[in-house]
């Protein structure tokens, strides 16, 4: 009889170096153990002339019996030999590529190690169970295979799982083993029994709770429910847990991921996800046991629902608190994490945060979906190609004035421990999202052959996380002009240019509403580079200013129809396809590629009829975010790839 060691060398030996092919052993590379050269050779030969199905069952045996031997066995053979029998035997099976029921509660069996989770059949063997402390999966099996998949949380009744069972039916199991994976991952909540079934019990009232708020009545804001749910609901766009899945929360929408959903409906969103589930911390917090919201609820002032204060009756300490789960991680400044914590009193663990300048981390988003690499530098210009093959610069600066305060990083998880916590938290992370798209639009990979190409130059200097500033010279002219854009959040943001001049209330009016509905930085500043070209036109031309003269006494009668009936385009042409040409990328490369920061950078946009100046209206308005569908209207795109960059 054979040691387990030899054992375990025998099927690695066999396993490793050998290529299958149906039913028979094709080839045994040379592999080489220090000092077990003549035992393979010896291997080898005993070997090589019995039948496949024999060296299949001997090898199974073996890798199994290793692979499931109990800890102490294992230890005096080789303690870290485990891991690498289990994938083995994986890879075992895969080759083999067998149908059987008993191969398919092998391959069962095999992912259910890998992952750490226990297995068990039924007394009829004709149910395979993969079981966790927290949730467990059931597979039914038949003479024709999978018949059904049920996914089981703790204190819950089984559920058919169509994705799992897919899965399986298309003998996916790789991709079936990283969702059970992923489901362990969520609820892998350290601790014993009684722990792990209080925290998860606490995720479930939160869940509840979550749902009551969102469940609450308000007035719509945007023509499409999913939108305004989006942008302006109390947690934003909420999907209950199904099939393991995490409760989430959809809380950001940018224009460009509006316009892609309406037309892709059955494409997935684009929008920003936060996932509801629980962590660890150090030392114990009070989470909920039970419902905070009474019924019926209790409207506050806010909006918000009136919580019950925490007490022993509804709430237990606990080693754990709540975690939003930001997919795709978020880009965020220092400032906006003081006020994160500030809200939910627990710290974000340093471990996870990599602080670095704001616009670097921005800078670092884009080259990474573009598989780039670079650096940036205070002042760097970023470019931008247009409609009519124009160029726009943007050279991205840092306030001269405590740029320390204009740090960032990745923010990938958010604790909390109260239901209250969330809303205010979603509006914070709107807030960032909003910051990150305006600048997005205008850092981009492209780069002209010569920058001395550009028609337009401007500098976006950060001042805070509500405030930047737009720094140009007009057309015909040395005078430097300053735009200033206030977020005061994402559905309030506002235009101010300077020097002022005559039109000033008009102008600031007519760019906050073209900003809002398109967030991109060139083709606000497009539109107001026009918008001064025709005022330095009517300055000069007695005729022309007869004319403007008219347009604007007829705009400003109009301004009490319905917003629909006042659209006025933007005086951009119908966008021909841009030409390729050949550029010169961040890291000195030639390319005919053109790559930008967001196809958002380019977009065509109608805007509402600016206002008289008696009646602007300083107060915040009633319906903050305009709906979509005038956001970006079908018939001003070309019949050309219109978000081609």
């Amino acid at each position: 009889m054979w040691s387990k060691l030899s054992a375990k060398k025998f099927c690695i030996s066999i396993f490793l170096n050998v290529h299958f092919s149906g039913s028979s052993i094709t080839e045994i590379y040379k592999i080489r153990f220090a000092g077990d050269k003549c035992i393979i050779s010896e291997l080898r030969s005993k070997y090589a002339g019995r039948p496949w199905s024999e060296t299949q069952q001997l090898v199974r045996r073996c890798l199994a019996s290793a692979a499931h031997a109990p800890e102490t066995d294992k230890s005096k053979a080789d303690s870290s030999s485990s891991p690498v029998l289990i994938s083995c035997l994986a890879k075992l099976y895969e080759a083999m590529n067998e149908c059987s029921v008993s191969a398919i509660i092998s391959r069962l069996e095999t992912i259910a190690m890998q992952r750490g989770l226990g297995s068990h059949l039924s007394p009829t063997e004709s149910t395979c169970y993969l079981t966790s402390d927290m949730f467990y999966v059931e597979v039914l099996l038949s003479g024709d295979g999978v018949q059904d998949v049920k996914l089981a949380l703790h204190g819950e009744a089984p559920e058919s799982s169509e994705t799992l069972l897919e899965l399986l039916r298309l003998k996916k199991y790789e991709e079936f083993s990283a969702k059970l994976d992923c489901l362990n991952s969520f609820y892998n909540i350290p601790g014993d029994n009684e722990i792990k079934i209080k925290i998860y019990n606490t995720l479930q009232c939160l869940e509840k709770d979550l749902l009551k708020i969102s469940n609450l009545p308000r007035s719509l804001e945007v023509c499409d429910v999913h939108v305004d749910t989006v942008l302006n609901g109390r947690i934003g766009c909420i999907v209950p847990r199904r099939e393991g899945t995490p409760m989430t929360i959809e809380y950001y929408l940018s224009p460009y991921d509006i316009l892609m959903e309406t037309k892709n409906a059955e494409q997935t969103t684009g929008g920003r996800l936060a996932l509801v589930t629980a962590g660890t911390i150090d030392g114990t917090q009070r989470l909920p046991t039970s419902s905070l919201i009474p019924q019926p609820p209790q409207i506050a002032s806010q909006g918000l629902p009136v919580f019950s204060p925490l007490e022993d009756s509804n709430s237990d300490e606990l080693p754990s608190c709540f975690l939003l789960r930001l997919r795709p991680p978020l880009a965020m400044m220092s400032s906006i994490v003081l006020r994160v914590q500030k809200i939910t009193g627990l710290t974000l663990s340093d471990s996870d945060l990599k602080w670095m300048p704001y616009p670097q981390l921005l800078l670092e988003n884009i080259l990474e979906e573009n598989g780039r690499t670079g650096s940036w530098e205070n002042g760097d210009a970023h470019f931008v190609l247009l409609p009519k093959n124009q160029t726009y610069s943007f050279a991205l600066s840092e306030a001269m004035e405590n740029p320390t305060s204009l740090e960032g990083s990745f923010v990938r998880d958010i604790p909390f421990s109260h239901p209250a916590h969330v809303p205010a938290l979603l509006e914070l992370l709107r807030h960032q999202s909003a910051l990150n798209t305006l600048l997005f639009s205008c850092i981009t990979c492209y780069r002209p052959c010569k920058a001395s190409e550009a028609d337009f130059h401007c500098e976006v200097i950060l001042e805070n996380d509500s405030s930047l500033s737009l720094h140009f010279c007009q057309a015909h002219s040395d005078s430097l002009t300053v735009l200033l854009v206030n977020i005061d959040d994402s559905r309030q943001i506002s235009c101010r240019l300077f020097p002022r001049g005559r039109m000033d209330a008009l102008t600031d009016d007519y760019l906050s509403r073209v900003l809002k509905r398109c967030m991109s930085i060139p083709v606000t500043m497009r539109a107001l580079y026009w918008r001064l070209t025709a005022t330095l036109t009517v300055e000069t031309s007695p005729e022309a200013s007869s004319l403007i003269t008219t347009e604007n006494e007829t705009l400003a009668a109009s301004t009490s129809c319905p917003v629909a009936e006042t659209n006025v385009s933007l005086p951009l042409e119908e966008p021909a396809e841009i030409p390729m040409e050949t550029s010169v990328d961040v890291s000195g490369n030639e390319t005919n590629t053109v790559f930008a920061a967001s196809v958002g950078s380019y977009y065509v946009i109608s805007a509402t009829s600016p206002q008289s100046v008696d009646t602007v209206n300083t107060e915040t308005p009633v319906k903050p975010y305009p709906a979509h569908r005038d956001v970006f209207p079908g018939q001003h795109w070309s019949t050309n790839e219109p978000m081609t960059i």
